[in-house]
């Protein structure tokens, strides 16, 4: 057994889970150490599960759907705050009740796809270079996501927000925090093309090891 598919998952763990994530409630180091952790003890279980033959299309599935959900959530958010920026009548208190619901989506799409379905990915499908591309987007959409997208907005739902109609400079200032041109769904629903590669290849695959005059299973 090679433990080197260990080192990428690690790294990723170590910055996504540890540093931008457990360092909200832990001390910096040993956050990046629990998250170092998390990424071998969830790389070590892949290893020892490589042997179990579905897993791995089971895997790239779920990155499959967890990225569709998470970029087709971020397209919506954005044309829902878009479309209410567009009515005269905007308080700063509608606006915060339309971008709040959100933001739990959010944490449990992306802690699904951060702790189990990408560090797996990466151990189970470390030959597959459309699911290493994959990650590896993931990956820095996340770092750019914490480092730019994070502190903006949640800055901006901390903040005080009255029930009068929003000014125009109001509005252009909750735009800029809101960061409404967000282009991150885009990466994910390449994420999510480049995940549905493998997943089509499985399934002709499966289709051709059927015996002749058979046809594939519905």
């Amino acid at each position: 057994m090679t433990f080197l598919p260990l080192v990428p998952v690690m790294v990723f763990s170590t910055v996504v889970t540890g540093w931008f994530n457990l360092s909200e409630f832990l001390p910096v180091p040993l956050a990046v150490l629990a998250g170092a952790a998390w990424g071998a003890g969830i790389g070590l279980l892949g290893l020892r599960l490589r042997a179990v033959s579905w897993l791995e299309e089971v895997v790239v599935s779920l990155g499959a759907v967890g990225s569709a959900f998470a970029g087709c959530g971020g397209l919506m958010a954005i044309l829902l705050l878009n479309g209410a920026m567009d009515s005269a009548s905007l308080t700063g208190e509608t606006l915060e009740s339309t971008f709040l619901p959100s933001i739990p989506y959010y944490i449990a799409v992306n802690s699904i796809l951060e702790l189990v379905v990408i560090p797996l990915l990466i151990v189970l499908c470390r030959r597959r270079v459309p699911v290493l591309a994959a990650a590896a987007l993931y990956f820095l959409m996340r770092v750019w996501t914490y480092l730019a997208f994070v502190p903006a907005r949640m800055g901006w739902a901390e903040s005080d927000h009255s029930a009068q109609v929003l000014t125009p400079a109001e509005r252009h200032q909750a735009a800029q925090d809101l960061m409404l041109d967000d282009p991150r769904w885009i990466m994910l629903l390449v994420m999510f093309g480049l995940l549905l590669v493998p997943v089509r290849a499985g399934s002709h695959h499966g289709s051709a090891g059927l015996p002749a005059g058979k046809p594939a299973p519905a």
